[in-house]
């Protein structure tokens, strides 16, 4: 199992080879760990949970390596839109997957909930 490091604008996300297989992958991650600041007059943080899907070409993502790149965007200001749209361009790049989905909820804040997803709306969830 080979390893390589991929750097990103805010950490470092690390990867290895996908397991060879007929079978069809797709692997999931899900945390309610994700925070940044929200960009306009509020200014406090913003909680998220995010659930990424990918399957993999030839790599795969290493878990603790995602973790400290989520946790690296708990002091920058950015909008829900642009924290999805950049975790997603990361990801395709450190992994080059097949098929990519990210889903970010927003916590309810002022009675009004936000969902961005971006991606191949194929791999999403089912409810």
């Amino acid at each position: 199992m080979s390893k390589e490091l991929r750097e990103t604008s805010h950490s470092i996300i690390e990867v290895f080879d996908a397991p060879a297989s007929e079978a069809k992958q797709v692997y999931t991650f899900t945390t309610d760990e994700l925070t940044a600041l929200c960009p306009f007059d509020f200014g406090g943080p913003d909680y998220y949970v995010l659930t990424l899907r990918y399957t993999p070409t030839d790599s795969c993502i290493e878990s603790k390596s995602l973790k400290k790149y989520i946790e690296s965007f708990r002091d920058t200001e950015i909008s829900a839109e642009s924290l999805g749209a950049e975790i997603f361009e990361t990801i395709k790049e450190a992994v080059e997957p097949k098929k990519l989905y990210i889903r970010l909820e927003q916590a309810r804040r002022g009675g009004i909930e936000e969902v961005v997803e971006i991606g191949d709306t194929s791999l999403r969830p089912s409810t």
